[in-house]
């Protein structure tokens, strides 16, 4: 980690699959701030072929915008001299594809359940899943014709826990080595192997001279341990070396970086990990979430561990195909409107085709709010099995207690009114208990990430400044009641000592006032048989609450959230749900 204390101006190009944004961050007085943004279309494709031309494009425009010359003579001016050049540069990346991986193991609910975990750590893609199943009379000739036919970039070998089971392991290495060995050189997978340890020298010397071979720990060392840290490093380190740095235009750019590239989510893992060290309550942890174009990022931090995962699918990308899988319905039922499954086919491909683009008509918008809460939720089932969340966690199978919560990417910062962002975001992500919720509205949370990289302070600065703004604090009881029946109750005083009395209904979605800047301290009382976070069902107390763009919230709706089956009753529950925040 670099943490010079001359750095005083920091540039950032943060590479996205569809939008490359360049964002100067300076220090003013006695903070740092982010004084300038801008953004250009990525230009690693076709015609360009080169990412390095959006980032100079973006540039470009920055220096327009403050008068300074930061480009000259095909290179980036550091360190800075007077109003010429910055002092430092760094670049992220989630422009390039993911890791094509297939996964090799003995059972689907322990060891492989265990790799899909390990792999969800970075930008991947399982493109087929091995395992020996009773019918599969010849498994290791089909297994060998699939690793030929996908040409995967790694394939993760898992299986047996340490001392276990051996021959089987053995006969997928086998199949591998026979299917690696049907591919040219230079199209071989790396074999990643997390499985038994008793077969780590056999696994090299039976694969090494066909394939390059990667030993780590075991991701199932017993039945009942997981230990995913060594086989996520090492993907992560492949996702780098085989996407990263082959993107056509890095070299230069990373020739003007102070540090190694760096993929976006593993950015946006520092911001969080910020978070919880803010507040360092070991009672609830903290959660950052990214829906791009075509990734959507989750980092969760529980007693200082840092939990990140990656799905290969965003709000342009993946929606459509998604839809496929998982039926149309998975949509529908957040539609406050009603729909012809053609007209969502054509809205979800035409975003696809034209991903730069934000919704234009309401219709168009409606869709788009449904999408991401399917991402939120998707992504959400991959990522909770991975978390030890301690004391945080209040009810099994529910979320745990996360505060703060900080929500990034264009799908949802792109929403037109707060509200949407905010009912959006509770309906994908159901928190419980006490919350503050944050929108990455600059879109500079990655940005933040890389920076805390080279200057802790300047991050930390830039990000107390206001770089994320508050929604507002959302209180999400747990508990089952009648509709309409009084859950809460509560008295706000605001700090001119003035106070409001107010009543939470279940099945309703409650609103306040408290503004942004606004602090108020919350006297709760919650019904019996619903908990808040505070020490059990029925436990109330004080609690402090700053404002927001939508102010103070009661999510009274239940967990889990269920939605009414009738069709009619459940788009003229969302439509009072939407007029409920202001959408």
């Amino acid at each position: 980690m670099v943490n010079d204390p001359g750095i005083e101006s920091i540039l950032v190009a943060d590479c996205g699959k569809v939008i490359t944004k360049v964002l100067l961050l300076e220090r003013v007085e006695d903070s740092y701030r982010f004084v300038a943004q801008s953004e250009a279309l990525t230009t690693m494709h076709f015609p360009w072929n080169d990412v390095g031309v959006g980032v100079i494009q973006a540039i470009e425009d920055i220096e327009l915008i403050t008068g300074r010359i930061l480009y000259q003579n095909g290179r980036l001016l550091t360190p800075r001299d007077g109003q010429e050049g910055v002092d430092a540069f760094v670049v992220i990346l989630s422009a390039p594809e993911p890791l094509h991986i297939v996964l090799a193991g003995l059972v689907p609910e322990m060891s492989l359940e265990s790799a899909r975990r390990a792999a969800a750590g970075t930008y991947t893609k399982i493109d087929a899943v091995f395992y020996r199943e009773g019918s599969l009379q010849f498994p290791q000739q089909t297994w060998a014709r699939t690793i030929r036919d996908v040409a995967p970039d790694v394939v993760l070998l898992v299986g047996g826990i340490d001392g276990g089971a051996m021959n089987p392991v053995l006969e997928l290495a086998d199949a591998i080595a026979l299917g690696a060995s049907m591919l040219e050189e230079s199209q071989r997978p790396v074999l990643l192997y997390a499985g038994n340890a008793l077969l780590r020298e056999r696994i090299a010397k039976m694969l090494g001279k066909i394939v390059q071979v990667e030993v780590v720990d075991n991701v199932r060392p017993t039945s009942d341990k997981e230990h995913l840290g060594p086989a996520q490093e090492t993907l992560e380190r492949l996702y780098i070396e085989r996407r990263l740095k082959s993107t056509p235009g890095v070299d230069t750019l990373s020739s003007w970086s102070r540090l190694p590239l760096q993929p976006a989510a593993s950015s946006l893992g520092r911001v969080v990990e910020y978070l919880w060290h803010r507040e360092r309550n070991p009672q609830r942890g903290s959660l950052g979430i990214d829906v791009g174009a075509a990734s959507t990022s989750v980092a969760a931090v529980f007693d200082s561990r840092l939990f990140l995962s990656v799905q290969s699918q965003g709000i342009a990308f993946g929606p459509a195909s998604w839809v496929e899988a998982n039926g149309m319905e998975s949509i529908t039922r957040w539609l406050p409107e009603e729909f012809e499954e053609q007209e969502i086919k054509s809205l979800l491909l035409n975003r696809q085709l034209r991903p730069w683009t934000v919704p234009q008509e309401l219709r168009e918008l409606w869709v788009e709010q449904a999408v991401v809460r399917e991402m939120l939720r998707d992504a959400l089932r991959t990522a909770l099995p991975t978390w030890s969340a301690g004391e945080a966690e209040l009810h099994p199978g529910m979320m745990p207690y996360l505060d703060p919560i900080l929500i990034c990417g264009g799908g949802i910062v792109h929403m037109p009114r707060p509200g949407q962002a905010l009912l959006t975001v509770l309906d994908g992500l159901q928190p419980v208990g006490i919350s503050t919720v944050f929108l990455d509205f600059s879109r500079a949370a990655s940005a933040l990430g890389a920076v805390a990289s080279i200057k802790p302070l300047a991050a930390a600065s830039a990000m107390e400044a206001g770089t994320l703004i508050p929604l507002g604090t959302i209180i999400s009881p747990v508990g089952r009641a009648k509709e309409g029946d009084v859950i809460l109750k509560m008295r706000i005083v605001y700090e001119d000592g003035s106070s409001l009395d107010v009543e939470a209904h279940y099945g309703e979605l409650e609103i306040w006032p408290l503004l942004p800047g606004q602090q108020a301290t919350l006297e709760i009382k919650p019904h019996r048989r619903f908990d808040i976070g505070l020490g059990g069902a029925g436990k109330g107390g004080k609690v402090h609450a700053i404002g927001g763009r939508v102010g103070l919230v009661v999510d009274a709706r239940g967990r889990p959230l269920e939605l009414p089956e009738d069709p009619d009753e459940c788009r003229a529950r969302l439509n009072r749900w939407i007029w409920d925040v202001g959408g």
